[in-house]
């Protein structure tokens, strides 16, 4: 049986569709369920659905397990394929792949069967020669105890394949576990970046405790192992997260030593698409601290490098010709605790297919934290903790993805495919929540545009990749923007809602629904004075339009612990006639 998708309701905002859209990344699944059930409000798998905008977070009822290991595969039209903790893969039907028992078994495995603790333990793509094909690479792990610490390592590199015609659809592995590099390999860090040719895949791998570096190539006909690398220093192998740029020019890996007398490192390498090779090695550490955990992700623009570190994170320049010396905290960790005790510090990050940065925690908690606008610097960036809620309580995962849209690097000596950069236009925006007319619109388009020209409906326009607008008066305006190369152009259009005030949204003015206490500190009752058995839908939206909570409402069930952070809410009730209220909330914790 295919997942439930619940109706998807929009406010000011219309979905991005692009039919030659790459939307491998759309799905992300992450959460944990040992033994739960439908009963269950806070267990189970959190879907979060990038197809739309805001991502729709809604919760899958899955008896599932993430534990750090993660990777939730769609196909090209954004439609989820399967996803997996490194343990078990599961299909789009919640069953257990078909043929893919035991895909990544090792002795010390037993007893993970939620899942391997493995930060990047494996990667998925689609193959450039077969839409229904997927390659994966994946990794064992063990331990070695010595006297004075627990030495953990990966154990090799695999590979398996999965034919989704398989199992009447749903896919099945026709390949399984077939070795690609045999040794002993530094813990996760499984990353990858496009080749030149924008068709195959380097993976680049580092060994445990050393130097040396293994590149793998994934071609049309699978993985084949390149060479390995000898560069810059020896590195000890801990926790870690290894990242591409998403231009692929720039590989960093941190390294957590988790000591309080020892400093934790980054290094920074330029990463040669061509070759594979690494090169202009920089090191330097960034703190230290028992435990500390955290990683790293880098902006769409490829220019800020942004580094969590428990309890806090950090920006640098990637572009200075000193990066250890633009170091810039932007967040400290305020220690709120979820459902009053879990910390919400910080851990390893992602870059979302909507241009943000998503960083996890590092304790089960219904919270990801979020960088609203990476592409700037210092404050600009807008880093908010706990800035996108889950239905369900996470273990510090999030999915492990490279970047798809990636094209081919044009004019270099591997550009010999003929496969060009055709621009994909793509934008969200943000109202600003002091000047209702007033609105950002960042550009989150791929393949390389190289020129911008936006429309925003009212007879203005702009060249600027990220304008900000202020519109004449209140409305809904259709906003369009172009983007060109010397290959193509594309153009996405959407409708941008501005100046709704508090009095235009009509607050107060249906009957037979209460709210209260409002203001709340978190708890809201919503009476519906209605029939038995009604059931309806409570969306609520922040200041700028963006949906901040969805859930359902029944009659004699209708009391709800608001997850949200201090503010000024709209609230609406929908049900099968469509919205019966509207009304605003102010929450002050």
């Amino acid at each position: 049986m295919k997942m439930k998708r619940p109706i998807v309701f929009f406010f000011g905002f219309v979905l991005l569709t692009n039919l030659n859209a790459q939307k491998t990344d759309h799905d992300w699944l992450l959460g944990f369920c040992i033994g739960c059930n439908i009963n269950d409000s806070i267990h189970g798998v959190s879907h979060l659905d990038f197809n739309s905008e805001p991502p729709d977070a809604f919760h899958e009822f899955i008896e599932f397990s993430f534990n750090v290991c993660n990777i939730s595969i769609s196909n090209a039209e954004g439609i989820l394929q399967f996803y997996s903790n490194c343990f078990d893969i599961f299909n789009a039907g919640n069953e257990k792949l078909s043929n893919s028992n035991g895909f990544n078994s090792y002795p010390f495995h037993n007893g993970y069967d939620t899942g391997l603790p493995m930060v990047q333990g494996m990667i998925g793509f689609e193959s450039s020669s077969n839409p229904n094909e997927y390659f994966l690479l994946h990794m064992k792990f063990d331990v070695e105890p010595l006297p004075e610490e627990l030495l953990i390592f990966g154990v090799g590199l695999y590979f398996s394949k999965i034919d989704m015609n398989g199992d009447n659809g749903l896919g099945q592995m026709n390949i399984k576990g077939v070795p690609i590099v045999q040794d002993t390999l530094g813990w996760g860090a499984i990353t990858a970046t496009r080749h030149a040719n924008g068709r195959d895949w380097w993976v680049v791998l580092p060994e445990f405790n050393s130097n040396r570096y293994y590149r793998i190539l994934v071609t049309p006909e699978g993985p084949q192992l390149i060479g390995n690398q000898i560069v810059g220093d020896t590195t000890i192998s801990d926790l870690q997260q290894a990242v591409f740029s998403p231009d692929g020019n720039w590989y960093v890996r941190n390294t957590i030593l988790g000591s309080a007398d020892v400093d934790d490192y980054l290094d920074i390498y330029h990463f040669d698409r061509c070759s594979g090779l690494l090169s202009d090695h920089i090191r330097f550490p960034y703190g230290n601290g028992v435990n500390a955990g955290g990683g790293v992700a880098i902006s769409p623009n490829n220019r800020f490098l942004y580094v969590s570190h428990r309890n806090h994170v950090y920006q640098y320049d990637l572009l200075s010709s000193d990066i250890p010396s633009t170091k810039d905290t932007l967040a400290i960790y305020d220690g709120y605790l979820d459902n009053g005790f879990n910390p919400t510090s910080f851990f390893f990050g992602s870059v979302t297919p909507d241009g943000k940065i998503y960083l996890n925690t590092t304790t089960g908690t219904q919270w990801l934290h979020v960088v609203h606008h990476p592409n700037n610097q210092g404050a600009a960036c807008n880093f908010q903790q706990r800035g996108q809620h889950l239905p369900t309580v996470n273990a510090f995962t999030l999915p492990n993805f490279p970047n798809y849209r990636l094209g081919p690097l044009d004019g270099s000596p591997c550009d010999t495919l003929s496969i060009d950069n055709h621009p994909l236009a793509g934008f969200r925006f943000d109202v600003d929540t002091l000047e209702l007319l007033k609105v950002a619109f960042t550009d989150v388009s791929w393949y390389e545009p190289e020129v911008w020209h936006w429309d925003f409906g009212d007879g203005s326009t702009s060249s600027e990749v990220n304008p900000v607008h202020v519109f004449p008066a209140s409305g809904t305006y259709n906003v369009c923007m172009t983007v060109s190369n010397q290959y193509d152009s594309d153009t996405v259009c959407r409708e941008v809602t501005v100046g709704v005030s508090a009095n235009e949204y009509g607050l107060n003015q249906e009957k037979g629904i209460r709210y209260y206490p409002n203001p709340t500190t978190g708890e809201l009752t919503i009476e519906v004075s209605t029939a038995e058995g009604f059931m309806g839908q409570v969306i609520i939206y922040d200041m700028s339009g963006k949906t901040a909570f969805k859930g359902k409402i029944e009659a004699g069930n209708n009391k709800l612990q608001l997850p949200l952070q201090d503010g000024i809410y709209f609230v609406t009730v929908s049900g099968k006639e469509g919205i019966l209220s509207r009304t605003k909330v102010v929450i002050l914790r």
